[in-house]
């Protein structure tokens, strides 16, 4: 199990507002909201850290990926092989897909 997984864990352990709070967090890093991708839709929502929510329910064009230069996915060695969350799910979706 890598240090992302392991974070899933730990996130799917926690209860509704504990796991709220810890993703508060973890948003601290999140670079979706300067992405190109990122638009007025998903801003409105709230939506980010796609590779851990997954899909945005509004974003549906690929302008350019920040996920290889996201803090938050260099800290979990993520974002290189997979990328564009927002569109194409999370992490561990992605990673289920080959």
């Amino acid at each position: 199990m890598d240090q992302f997984e392991e974070l899933i864990s730990q996130l799917e352990d926690l209860s509704g507002k504990d796991k709220e709070e810890e993703i508060e967090k973890l948003q601290k890093d999140c670079v979706c909201p300067v992405c190109p991708s990122y638009d007025q839709c998903a801003k409105d929502a709230g939506e980010n850290i796609f590779c851990i929510n997954g899909k945005c329910s509004c974003i549906s064009q690929e302008k350019g990926c920040m996920c290889p230069t996201c803090p938050f996915a260099s800290k979990y060695k993520i974002g290189v092989f997979h990328n564009f969350y927002c569109i194409r799910g999370g992490e561990l979706d992605q990673r289920k897909l080959g």
